[in-house]
């Protein structure tokens, strides 16, 4: 069981979760705006970015890249996952070639009909 006690008055009282992932602890990744204060973190002690619909990737990762290296981290091992992304073909393309090699889909708030027509929507881009 494992507690957690926060500087700012936040709390976890000592639980266990279970299922464990399989494979091991999954990948740390961090959200924010682009920036360089935001970079170096992720560079210092995270496996990589989770952009929140996945705009400006084209110039923001060449810096991301940048602090990374700089922190002696492997450029192979960045992960970067554009979360709650709308897609289309060009979209997911694009995301493939800035090196991208997985992203989190945007479901509607809505009942369970309309989120299967999203799904199944989804699925020809898939």
């Amino acid at each position: 069981p494992t507690a957690y006690e926060g500087r700012y008055g936040y709390s976890v009282r000592a639980s266990e979760a279970w299922p464990k992932p399989a494979g091991g602890a999954p990948r740390t990744l961090v959200g924010g705006a682009a920036g360089p204060r935001l970079f170096e973190r992720i560079a210092a002690a995270a496996d990589g970015w989770l952009p929140i619909g996945g705009r400006g990737l084209t110039t923001a990762l060449p810096a991301l890249r940048t602090a990374w290296e700089r922190a002696g981290r492997d450029p192979k091992a960045l992960h970067v996952v554009p979360y709650a992304v709308h897609p289309n073909p060009g979209k997911l393309a694009h995301y493939e070639e800035l090196g991208c090699e997985e992203v989190v889909l945007q479901l509607p708030p809505a009942g369970e009909a309309e989120v299967l027509r999203a799904l199944d929507a989804y699925a020809a881009h898939l």
